[in-house]
């Protein structure tokens, strides 16, 4: 974070330090030192190069044989640009000291935070640091000489420890343990239960019932407050310690405010020129001392210096004390984290002897699992074969057809059924009425429309005479024309039906393959996600909870704090947003973007607090739903 924040807040200063050569200065050939100490100066800052540029500054003018410096020599440019870059890279190692350790206590701060909501968190953090507080006991019985008897741990101790209602008195080992109990001892309080009422109804056995599950329940209270006891400890140093290093990065953050409000004094006073005494021993130039002199007061609060060069080196020094005291504050309280190696002993512990079990109970269990790797190798070749490639196969092949064969009848069996239709007709028709060919041919087209008006009223004469009919007329030839057209019609339906299926061919084919898809699509999706070493989106759900806390901070702050302290204390967070857009978002995006543009407005010291809520409120509408904070937040949007 502190790269591209110190960059976005330096970048505007760089070209003010930069070396300036006009025509009229003059060359001179004793100028190496400056020239090479100049251009140590261009790398990054560091307290190296600073201290380096301190010790040249104060012994080049009064060296031996060198009365001063001319005011238009090439010499005298080279100073001032050294001068103006050890302030510059003075500035720029505040800067970024002073936002290093603010972010740190912040994410140190979200670290603890997010122990103490959990439970689960605290009694996993308690067995992590078990051995280190194991280790304080008995460094104290070491220290004090002090043995433990057996006696402590007989049944009548015991006891008599459990049914003590009396509030727990913090004892050396107890302080041990939970450290912290040693500053606030008024944390520790009594986890003695509620003793239930006595009866006033003695010699009863209701007295003697409501006594004994008194008894009862009163023991059962005990034993889960004993149980529950290390766990409340365990969360109210996880508090204390989160509330500790919030206030050890406002305290930060406040500095860095200050800081940051003296850039454009600074950038005044790169500005001046600096005019060179004759004599070569100081350098007068009122802006810059008079920002060199807040500085210390804002980051030292000394400034018993006067001249510069003096004042960057009283500086450099702060700034070293103020590290070794910022580390020592952090271990004598113990802020810090815990180590990765305290973090995963219990899985280093646990892993082997669980590894060794599951090694045996697969070798024991090999042939077993032989047959059922073979059946999920079948399975899987089953599926893939069966579920997805034979019907996506079918899919192309339907395709591929356009839709020509029928799914139930064919057209040729239609159309035959239609022809001998036609042709019993047409020769019933010749016989019995003596058509001609016209009449035929007329004939031949009604049948073709499904008219069999001609047979029908053939038949409805025979049916007059039926017995007769049936054994010398044509009723037997006309039933059969119309069991024949009952037939043709029968099949003109089924190829209703079937062109009917043959346009949603398609569709069954991919609702067949639509399961096997599905499968695929949610398995690749879980190894994915499984095998996958990358962010979330946007960063993932740990970061985009930071932010959203960041958000409610920036509300918060701008809510409740005056307007100087709050435009102080929105750095932190404000660099915290900027350092989220510039890894986390995608590259040259509207969204990153128009992220930076409303952190750079909310970054303005001009801007009214009213005037930020409302960049405020308005980041939460752009920006809310597409980075998942209302998701964060445990609800929808209610803004």
């Amino acid at each position: 974070m502190t790269l591209n924040f110190t960059v976005h807040y330096t970048e505007r200063l760089v070209p003010l330090t930069r070396l300036q050569l006009s025509t009229q200065t003059k060359p001179t050939s004793d100028d190496g030192a400056l020239k090479s100490t100049h251009a140590m100066l261009q790398g990054s800052p560091s307290e190296a190069t600073v201290q380096q540029s301190i010790d040249f500054l104060r012994t080049f003018p009064v060296r031996e044989g060198k009365p001063g410096l001319q005011s238009d020599s090439e010499e005298l440019v080279f100073y001032n640009a050294v001068v103006r870059k050890t302030i510059f890279n003075m500035y720029a190692l505040a800067v970024d000291l002073y936002l290093e350790e603010s972010s740190a206590a912040q994410l140190d701060a979200e670290w603890w935070a997010d122990i103490e909501q959990s439970t689960w968190s605290v009694a996993l953090y308690l067995l992590q640091s078990l051995p280190s507080r194991l280790r304080r006991v008995l460094q104290l019985i070491q220290t004090r000489k002090t043995s433990v008897r057996l006696s402590a741990f007989r049944p009548s101790s015991i006891t008599r420890f459990y049914w003590n209602a009396a509030p727990i008195r913090l004892n050396p080992f107890m302080v041990a343990l939970f450290p912290y109990l040693r500053d606030q001892p008024s944390a520790v309080a009594s986890f003695t239960p509620v003793i239930a009422g006595k009866s006033t109804r003695p010699d009863s056995l209701v007295a003697l019932a409501e006594k004994v599950h008194g008894g009862v329940m009163y023991s059962i209270q005990r034993v889960v407050s004993l149980v529950l006891f290390p766990l409340r400890l365990a969360r109210e140093e996880c508090q204390l310690r989160r509330k500790e290093l919030e206030k050890v990065r406002d305290e930060r953050a406040e500095v860095l405010g200050n800081i940051l409000e003296l850039r454009s004094l600074l950038a005044n006073g790169l500005e001046a020129d600096f005019n060179v005494s004759t004599t070569g021993s100081s350098i007068d130039n009122q802006v810059l001392t008079e920002f060199l002199f807040k500085f210390a007061v804002v980051t030292s609060g000394d400034a018993s210096q006067k001249a510069v060069l003096p004042l960057i080196e009283q500086l450099l020094n702060a700034f070293k004390n103020h590290g070794i005291l910022h580390d020592a504050y952090l271990d004598a309280h113990d802020l810090r984290r815990p180590s990765r190696l305290t973090l995963l002993w219990p899985r280093l512990f646990l892993l082997p002897p669980l590894t060794l079990y599951c090694a045996k109970h697969i070798y024991a269990s090999r042939a077993t699992l032989a047959d059922l790797m073979l059946d999920v190798v079948n399975t899987v070749q089953n599926f893939f074969k069966g579920w997805l490639f034979d019907p996506i196969k079918d899919v192309l092949i339907t395709i591929r057809a356009g839709g020509e064969d029928g799914v139930i009848v064919r057209r040729e069996a239609v159309a035959a059924d239609l022809d001998s239709l036609e042709r019993m007709t047409l020769a019933l028709a010749r016989e019995k009425l003596s058509y001609d060919s016209t009449q035929l041919e007329a004939l031949s087209q009604q049948i073709r429309q499904g008219d069999l008006t001609a047979v029908l009223k053939i038949y409805e004469e025979d049916i007059k005479n039926p017995v007769k009919s049936a054994i010398s007329g044509t009723l037997l030839r006309s039933m059969f024309i119309q069991v024949q057209k009952a037939k043709v019609d029968l099949d003109q339906a089924l190829a209703g039906i079937d062109k009917l299926l043959k346009s949603q061919e398609l569709t069954f084919a991919f609702v067949g393959v639509a399961p096997a898809l599905a499968v695929i699509y949610v398995a690749g999706g879980f190894l994915r996600g499984l095998l996958s070493i990358r962010p979330g989106k946007y960063g993932g759900k740990l970061r985009k909870t930071s932010v959203w806390l960041a958000m409610r901070r920036i509300e918060r702050l701008l809510l409740f704090q005056p307007k100087l302290l709050h435009h102080r204390l929105l750095v932190l967070s404000l660099a915290h947003l900027r350092e989220y857009a510039l890894t986390s978002l995608p590259a040259r995006s509207r969204l990153r973007e128009g992220f930076l543009e409303d952190i750079e407005i909310l970054e303005d010291p001009g801007l009214r607090r009213s005037e930020k809520l409302r960049i405020i409120d308005r980041m939460w509408k752009s920006w809310g739903k597409e980075l998942g904070w209302y998701d964060l937040a445990g609800g929808g949007s209610n803004r």
